[in-house]
């Protein structure tokens, strides 16, 4: 009867929001779908491609072509340069691309066309009658115009992800259940390549990847049209203009996050911890060459995903990022250090693989939901919100990467492996090979779990960060005379629930404890018990309540204070003044006092806030000879709201936004110190007048979401009941 009742349920709710989402969603099942099959099509498009990838391991330019290891780690440095300036161009195409189907779903429709064709006409070239070199040539020149092309596909399907709802709960949902329905394509292609492939040779042999994979790509490519028409993009934007930040300049800023950077050195001292991934195919390619078994086996070990994905957030739960990153990274050495000893029978190392591709498949989630803190950092730190700059920044460090990446081939050279991957077939040069790299992984996954013991970003740290965002969300509003119900409800609550938890008594957790050693056994026991864990929980939120606090009251400390009085000192002059700043100035900074701490930090706030006046200076004169002259920011309001009914209209008002936001941000931009001078001041001076008028319009603002919900129940109730009268 539960059974029953379960699926009575299931399907009820499946029926009524199949089409319209459910109160307080964004997004109806059918969409969900839509989405999950457009990622499968993402995925099947992407299977030859990803078969050209540069890397010392690849089957199809290594074995079957014959491109030497250190050839392909030669070629993915140029690639991985060029990939510099290819971010910048990609950059400037996704953020300028404004159509009714929004930024990021024509490219998912168009962008995978040339990908399947490039990757196709590349395995039809006829490389049995090419020279060493012209195969050379053909690799790279395929492979450079792809990795331009690829992200366009790729990771404008993972933005749209972000946009379809500006929900963060309901997201979280959508992208736990689409990771499951979408990752079925390649369980499927896992299974069915390699059986196919006993019918055209083999992983060795082109005709495998010229009539198995082509076709599948082709495939693909009709799926993704279900993502690119079905979806919708929900992006929730200020209707006042809002300063930008230059990719350089936001750059420079990521690099001052700690938490990046820990994130950042881990992947770069523990390069090596995937040596051991290629072990799996060469041991069924080269080993036992069973291609049947291995079909059977690749897709059994996709299960490992599916069960760590369905997991992951209760273990994020239970232990919090750090702990899972931790408690999964032992693991890893663990079953590195058993393979290591077991790989030399097949099916005792499919067992150790699965276990570690289980844990390893934690991180799929919780470094997804660690990335998002770090961004939540940034943004509390510099006060800008930065997405795609991250990418950017990371290239710092491509130096060393480019380096680190020779190890593997270096090492795959030097047990043989140049152009002739038959020796693979020798278990005694497999076996040698297999077990150096094994050493390898374990050592690189040591290196990569020696910074994170130093990563501070808990669970409850990073929710009272957003509690300070929220916070900071109402001085954007009051400034800019908004109204944004949402806003002024989350502020308020934010508020609200920071004081009330800084103003509580600290939790006597160890009598609580004990509370549980004396309980009788049954429902008392449990209650203490619980009684404990909600303390403990409490007391843990209290530790951190000081990020928030020390936001409330930061105008009564005296860095902050000196801050206000150097703005307050600026803005009493003419803007145009700033032209005429010296570097004088930054001298002058630099020869104040330094003895103790305040006045180093009095000294380091005004050496900064010299350098960026007279930088604004030189803009002035050098974007404004003729005296500074403000846009009207009515303009781009206009521009938005001008016509795009047909493709004429819809060239003219992108053409209209993309002037007034050029004029605007060259204005912010020259006058950034001047800018920001004002708006802490006025922040300042109106610190308590912000809190109460939250505080006097909450209620206002939580009445508009109620009615706002009931509406938009109203209405999917309405469609639903038309939808009933005209089936029938």
């Amino acid at each position: 009867m539960n059974i029953k009742n379960i699926v009575s349920s299931v399907y009820k709710d499946l029926t009524t929001h199949w089409k319209h989402p459910a109160d307080g969603n964004f997004v109806s099942y059918k969409e969900l779908v839509n989405l999950s099959i457009g990622g499968m099509g993402n995925q099947l498009t992407m299977q030859l491609v990803w078969q050209m990838g540069l890397n010392a391991g690849n089957t199809l330019l290594g074995s079957t072509i014959g491109i030497r290891p250190l050839h392909l780690q030669y070629m993915l440095t140029i690639q991985t340069v060029l990939n510099v300036l290819f971010f910048f161009v990609r950059a400037g195409m996704v953020d300028n691309t404004r159509t009714k189907w929004g930024r990021f779903r024509p490219y998912i429709a168009f962008a995978g066309i040339p990908l399947a064709v490039m990757s196709i006409v590349f395995v039809f070239l006829p490389f049995q009658t090419m020279s060493y070199n012209e195969k050379l040539i053909s690799v790279f020149a395929f492979a450079m115009t792809i990795s331009m092309v690829q992200p366009l596909f790729t990771d404008t399907y993972s933005e749209l992800q972000t946009v379809i709802t500006p929900n963060s709960e309901e997201r979280a949902k959508l992208l736990s259940i689409n990771s499951l329905i979408y990752s079925f394509a390649p369980t499927l292609t896992g299974l069915f390549i390699p059986i196919l492939s006993n019918l055209t040779g083999g992983y060795t042999n082109i005709n495998t990847y010229r009539y198995v994979l082509a076709p599948i790509s082709l495939l693909g490519l009709g799926l993704n049209f279900f993502t690119a028409i079905g979806c919708k993009e929900r992006v929730v934007t200020s209707s006042s203009y809002v300063q930008k930040v230059s990719i350089i300049e936001g750059s420079i800023m990521i690099l001052k996050n700690k938490h990046w950077w820990i994130r950042q050195i881990a992947s770069l001292i523990g390069f090596l911890e995937s040596s051991t991934g290629i072990f799996f195919s060469w041991i069924y390619i080269y080993g036992v060459q069973d291609m049947t078994a291995y079909g059977i086996l690749t897709t059994v070990m996709g299960t490992a995903s599916g069960i760590a994905m369905a997991i992951t957030p209760f273990l994020l739960k239970k232990l919090g990022n750090k702990k899972l990153l931790i408690y999964h990274n032992l693991l890893n050495i663990v079953f590195l250090i058993i393979l290591m000893f077991t790989f030399k029978v097949p099916m005792l190392m499919f067992i150790i693989m699965y276990m570690n591709n289980l844990v390893n498949a934690l991180s799929l989630v919780y470094n997804q939901v660690m990335h998002s803190e770090v961004k939540d950092y940034q943004q509390y730190i510099c006060g800008y919100r930065m997405d795609f700059v991250f990418g950017l920044a990371g290239m710092v460090t491509m130096p060393i990467t480019l380096l680190s990446g020779y190890v593997i081939p270096y090492v795959y050279e030097y047990f043989g492996l140049t152009t002739n991957y038959d020796i693979l077939y020798d278990p005694n040069v497999r076996n040698s090979l297999f077990f150096v790299l094994c050493v390898l992984a374990i050592i690189g996954a040591v290196l990569n779990l020696i910074p994170f013991c130093f990563y501070s970003m808990s669970k409850e740290k990073h929710q009272n960060i957003i509690r300070v965002l929220r916070y900071r969300a109402l001085f954007d509003d009051f400034e800019t005379n908004s109204f944004n119900a949402d806003i002024i409800k989350d502020g308020v609550e934010a508020v609200r629930t920071g004081l009330e938890l800084n103003e509580s008594p600290v939790p006597d957790l160890k009598s609580l404890k004990a509370g549980i050693k004396n309980a009788p056994k049954g429902d008392a026991k449990d209650a203490a018990r619980k009684a404990y864990m909600e303390a403990k929980s409490f007391a843990a939120d209290k530790a951190e309540v000081g990020i928030f606090m020390e936001e409330l009251n930061k105008f009564d400390t005296p860095i902050w204070q000196h801050k206000v009085e150097k703005a307050r000192e600026l803005i009493s002059k003419d803007i145009d003044s700033i032209a005429f700043i010296s570097e004088s100035v930054v001298a002058d900074a630099k020869n104040l006092p330094k003895s103790t701490k305040e006045q180093r930090a009095f000294r380091k706030y005004d050496i900064q806030q010299a350098k960026a006046l007279v930088k604004s200076g030189k803009l002035i004169k050098k974007n404004y000879p003729n005296g500074l002259v403000k846009p009207d920011e009515n303009k781009l309001e206009a521009a938005y709201a001008m016509p795009d009914s047909s493709s004429a209209e819809n060239r003219l008002r992108r053409k209209a936004i993309k002037e007034a936001e050029k004029e605007l941000d060259l204005y912010y931009k020259t006058i950034a110190p001047y800018a920001a001078a004002k708006k802490l001041v006025h922040s300042f001076e109106n610190r308590d007048e912000v809190i109460r008028w939250a505080e006097a319009n909450y209620d206002e603002a939580c009445e508009i979401i109620r009615v706002r919900e009931e509406e938009e129940s109203k209405k999917s109730n309405e469609k639903k009941r038309f939808a009933g009268r005209r089936n029938k």
